[in-house]
């Protein structure tokens, strides 16, 4: 051997960073980066469970024709809508996210009868919630007994399952969890989605390294206790925190956390023959991507990320990739797809991605050293669908204080999923995260808030939601005008008529005094060729809607005109936000951050609001 031969003369290019990382193309997949350590095919059984990124990797497996362990299906006969507020077939387990070590442990545990599950219910406003899963159902059961019975179906589907599955995907979300006193885990804190806090019983815990290796690595030994040749596949979530109670900054709390998962991943790799690591955090997080994965919000995974997570998967599989332009729906493993075909006609009213972690954010309403103090001393709240999300954002560049954003999604809005209340306004139905939101919101529209309702002002688009309006618009004045006169009256009427529940609530917070401004929404439905037909039915809807509420005592402003766009002329494109919506089409509902930038600018003076001196100061 020359004197100058060394074990780094003879590695392949994947072993060094300028062949492997620098010198690639940045969409450019990399090349060796995973290969199963054992065999996987298309009779390969899977079981998908973990934190919010393990859904991706169970949407692939379904979508690519893969053998997808589904313990608890949804019973026949449900509305799309009812399955998703079900939550069925999300994971294998009906369990909703499971962010902790600790919490599969317990769910397995429970299934096979090493330990009794605690007989705890959470109750709110008549109806009970399971503490372990509290978003499943969304609306809740009826009684306690309920709660318990839903509870041990769902462990007995788990125990019928597991000696069915071959390859158990865990996805590692959290090293940060709540516990009761007496040691069981939560998946969320108490009082936060559901439930109340109580410091004398819960506590934050935050799992070491070793614990989560000991923890993960005792359930494995159980589960291969079920099914001897049961094989496990780790990945870790590339999620950041939504927030931490640790302490720490939450920079360095998601550091820590997703350092401690994925080392703690690497040790059992190493340690035991039947687990295999699955590189998605490195592909989505790793500082070779910049972010580029990354929604504005720097936490949410859009869609072309997942997909170049799955390409890597699917090149693992020895399967071809096919481009997401190109890619469709595969009835077999081997079909030349990275990702499941969407229908992006309609992504506000689609499936979306569950996540309970996410509905923390909307704890974040604004600047202040604490949400109740901003409730009690903001004047500008948002009250609406998803365009208030994006224009809160808008108002934080600004550092201009305020609560609310997206209450309840634009489809919900316009379903009516609400039920009227003579105290509360109405009360959210789309799930619990709506509902949490708006309590949280509403001391803000009580006689007791220290702020005179004349100085608060409220921001909505409730009314509008014209992606899902405009269609049915159409179809009705073609149906009933068909002729081609449109008689004004009608159409106020028709408009009237579709909105009457939506056009109570506007009312009655225009009747408690405040100040209510309407909103229409971006034009940016001309960037979606099914809604090209439609262009002119959202104008003349945006018209019906903004005479009604004119007549209730709104002030309604167009942010087309706000913005200097004239009517669908072309000009709104340089706002189009092309980003994918979630599900693998592009969002045409939404406009960019310099379009809500814009109406922000545009709005405050031409409402001649400014901020309190306190508050500017």
């Amino acid at each position: 051997m020359s004197d100058h031969a060394h074990p780094y003369r003879q590695l392949p290019s994947k072993a060094y960073w300028k062949s492997a990382v620098a010198d690639r193309a940045p969409e450019q997949p990399f090349e060796g980066l995973w290969a199963p350590r054992f065999p996987i095919s298309a009779t390969t059984r899977f079981s998908t469970s973990g934190s919010c990124f393990a859904q991706r990797i169970s949407r692939w497996l379904r979508a690519n024709g893969y053998s997808w362990v589904d313990t608890e299906p949804a019973p026949p006969g449900l509305t799309p809508e009812q399955v998703e507020a079900g939550g069925w077939g999300v994971f294998s387990f009906r369990t909703a996210n499971i962010y902790t070590v600790a919490q599969l442990e317990q769910w397995i545990s429970w299934a096979l009868g090493d330990a009794v599950p605690p007989d705890e219910v959470w109750e709110n406003d008549g109806r009970f919630f399971d503490p372990f899963r509290p978003t499943i159902p969304e609306q809740g059961y009826a009684t306690a007994q309920e709660v318990l019975e839903a509870r041990r179906h769902t462990l007995d589907c788990i125990r019928s399952a597991l000696p069915q599955i071959d390859v158990f995907v865990f996805t590692l979300g959290l090293t940060e969890g709540w516990e009761h006193a007496d040691g069981y885990a939560y998946p969320m804190c108490p009082g936060t989605v559901q439930g109340r806090f109580d410091p004398l019983r819960h506590r934050f815990v935050n799992y070491s390294s070793n614990e989560i290796a000991r923890r993960l690595s005792a359930t494995m030994d159980r589960l291969r206790q079920v099914r001897a040749d049961m094989r496990f596949l780790l990945t870790v979530s590339p999620v950041p925190l939504t927030a931490t109670a640790s302490g720490e900054h939450v920079l360095t709390a998601t550091t820590y956390s997703k350092s401690v998962l994925r080392a703690v991943a690497g040790e059992l790799v190493a340690q035991r023959d039947d687990t295999d690591y699955f590189p998605s955090y490195e592909l989505i997080a790793g500082f070779q991507s910049g972010g580029r994965y990354y929604e504005s919000n720097l936490r949410s995974v859009r869609t072309t990320g997942v997909e170049f997570v799955m390409r890597h998967f699917a090149a693992g599989l020895g399967l071809q990739v096919t481009p997401a332009a190109t890619r469709s729906n595969a009835a077999a493993p081997g079909a030349a797809v990275a990702a499941a075909a969407v229908d992006a006609t309609d992504p506000d009213d689609a499936g979306e991605v569950s996540c309970e972690e996410a509905k923390l954010e909307a704890f974040a309403l604004a600047p202040s050293t604490g949400t109740q103090n901003m409730v009690d001393h903001v004047h500008l709240c948002l009250l609406g669908d998803s365009h208030m999300t994006f224009l809160a954002r808008a108002l934080r560049r600004r550092g201009v204080p305020h609560i609310g954003n997206m209450i309840m999604r634009g489809s919900a809005w316009y379903k009516n999923l609400f039920h009227l209340d003579k105290d509360d306004l109405f009360v959210p139905l789309e799930d619990a995260r709506s509902r949490r939101i708006w309590s949280g919101m509403l001391p803000f529209f009580q006689p007791g808030h220290p702020v005179a309702a004349t100085e608060r002002v409220v921001i909505s688009n409730i009314g509008l939601h014209t992606h899902m309006a405009a269609r049915p618009f159409a179809e009705w004045v073609e149906g009933t005008f068909t002729d081609g006169n449109v008689d004004t009256e009608k159409a106020l009427a028709y408009y009237r008529r579709l909105n009457r529940e939506r056009l109570r609530i506007v009312g009655e917070v225009k009747a408690r005094g405040f100040r209510v401004i309407v909103l229409t929404d971006p034009p940016m439905q001309s960037r979606n060729a099914q809604m090209r037909p439609f262009l002119a039915s959202i104008e003349a809807y945006e018209a019906l809607a903004c005479h009604v509420l004119n007549s209730l005592g709104c002030e309604t402003y167009s942010v087309r005109e706000l913005m200097n766009v004239n009517g669908f002329d072309g000009s709104e494109a340089r706002f189009y936000r092309p980003e994918p919506d979630g599900r693998g089409g592009v969002d045409w509902i939404h406009g960019s951050e310099a379009w809500y930038d814009g109406v922000v600018a545009a709005l405050l003076p031409a409402i001649g609001w400014t901020l309190p001196d306190a508050l500017a100061a």
